[in-house]
């Protein structure tokens, strides 16, 4: 592979990565499956969505290359209804959400109290204007009372901020305002009305955010802000007709802005038929063990309500797990080169590097693990972020019609030798082949495909063409 010997990188189409260096990960995957019986990788969506939306306010991610990133993932889950995607979800966002209704509660009891102190202030506030007003008649000076006013002006009482951390489909508008006015980390957790959201096709700020610029949000009546140093994490889960649709719409443009690119994807194959029930006895010993874990995390992103700016803490990357992320970097670079495994591909595989590094650093952190990233972890971040990219052609990508003409040829070909024959005249596949291959044209590049891949020869016997396989 270019100029590298042994590759970093799994093989094309692995399978998903069923085991992790994380004992606390692996058993949460494992006990939510045995009890949800959805398809793994959606399970596994659903926990990275809620690690991503409790962690990416405390931890950014310092790359090998020096470059400090953060930990912020756009997750995008494709599958059909009744395949248990909010389901699942809403098992791993359940802590996050029953936290931020106990913190709704207290909110509401200083909002009141603020506003007590708000209008005690608003009658002082008047009461030293009227003072002033009444020096200027008398031509006196206003300096003192000026002074007055000003100090005042500081002391006013300001309104509680509020613990918001999920958005379910909100606009634009109202995400924005309140990581600007609120917390400054948050999540969208978007259902099948999501890829028509506001929200969600915001491009330009989408990218930035996920980049960890700041962003400027200009209104019309009030007054326009920017937002330094906000993180956010946005979760899509759709079906296959929606996304479709949308993609025909809009998907040319979300591709070519790139944002597509820094979504890890999947669309996983399907359980239902297999959900088969059994006498054994649910276990929720380890769903509860991941929610205790959640609000430790959580507890740590409550002082940011008054610590805004608090900086975040940095996770690294041992000395060989940075030798493997610069040699996973550079394969991937290579791979967008042509015939690479990334040519078609090149925005996805520019992020690629960037979102290992962010699942790595997600499940470092969760664990409660010490020190630096391992090589064990990385090792399972490339797994899964590889899958996923797998995972992006399958849905970005159309497959060219050459190959869906050597995909039906192989099969026939194939049914033709479990029939004990061993070649066969190329008249007879025009005649009775595959549909698609019944003209001249196209048999010919099919074949001409097929016999670059060593997977076919072609000769000629007594004046006839015969494929041999």
């Amino acid at each position: 592979m270019h100029r590298f010997e042994r590759s970093c990188l799994p093989r094309t189409n692995a399978s998903f990565p069923r085991y992790s260096p994380f004992p606390l990960v692996d058993a949460v995957l494992d006990e939510v499956e045995i009890n949800a019986k959805a398809p793994r990788p959606l399970i596994m969506f659903g926990l990275l969505t809620a690690l991503s939306v409790s962690i990416q306010g405390l931890f950014d991610v310092r790359k090998p290359t020096g470059q400090c990133v953060p930990t912020s993932l756009l997750l995008l889950t494709v599958a059909e209804s009744g395949e248990r995607k909010s389901f699942t979800a809403e098992k791993f966002l359940k802590p996050i959400r029953s936290f931020q209704k106990k913190q709704e509660s207290i909110w509401q009891g200083q909002v009141s109290e603020w506003k007590v102190k708000e209008k005690i202030w608003l009658i002082k506030n008047k009461e030293i204007e009227k003072k002033i007003k009444s020096l200027c008649c008398k031509q006196e000076s206003t300096a003192d009372v000026e002074l007055e006013l000003m100090k005042h002006t500081k002391d006013r009482p300001a309104r509680p901020r509020q613990f918001k951390m999920l958005y379910d489909d909100s606009t634009s508008e109202a995400l924005f305002c309140g990581l600007y006015e609120n917390l400054s980390s948050a999540g969208i957790i978007s259902s099948e009305g999501g890829l028509k959201g506001r929200a969600f096709n915001d491009l330009p700020k989408q990218n930035a955010m996920w980049s960890g610029d700041p962003i400027v949000v200009d209104r019309k009546v009030a007054g326009s802000y920017q937002l330094y140093g906000a993180r956010l994490t946005f979760s899509v889960m759709t079906q296959p007709v929606a996304f479709k649709a949308y993609m025909k719409a809009r998907g040319d443009d979300a591709r070519g802005s790139g944002l597509w690119a820094r979504f890890l994807v999947c669309d996983p194959s399907s359980t239902q038929g297999k959900r088969l029930l059994d006498n054994a006895t649910l276990s929720h010993e380890h769903i509860h063990r991941y929610a205790e874990r959640i609000e430790q995390l959580l507890m740590c992103n409550l002082d940011l309500l008054s610590h805004p700016c608090k900086e975040r803490a940095e996770i690294v990357f041992s000395p060989a797990a940075s030798k493997l992320w610069v040699d996973v970097f550079n394969e991937i670079e290579s791979g967008i080169m042509e015939n690479g495994r990334f040519e078609h591909a090149a925005d996805l595989a520019s992020k690629l590097a960037d979102n290992i590094a962010r699942v790595a650093a997600l499940f470092h952190v969760f664990e409660g693990n010490d020190g630096s990233i391992s090589l064990e972890s990385l090792r399972f971040s490339v797994d899964l972020c590889l899958w996923c990219s797998d995972e992006f052609f399958h849905l970005f990508i159309p497959t060219p019609e050459i190959e869906l003409d050597v995909i039906q040829l192989k099969e026939w070909l194939r049914i033709k030798r479990s029939d004990g024959y061993r070649w066969v005249k190329r008249n007879e596949i025009m005649q009775y082949g595959p549909r698609r291959l019944r003209s001249k044209k196209r048999l010919d590049a099919c074949l001409d495909e097929m016999a670059l891949r060593d997977l076919i020869s072609i000769s000629e016997v007594r004046n006839a063409s015969v494929v041999e396989f």
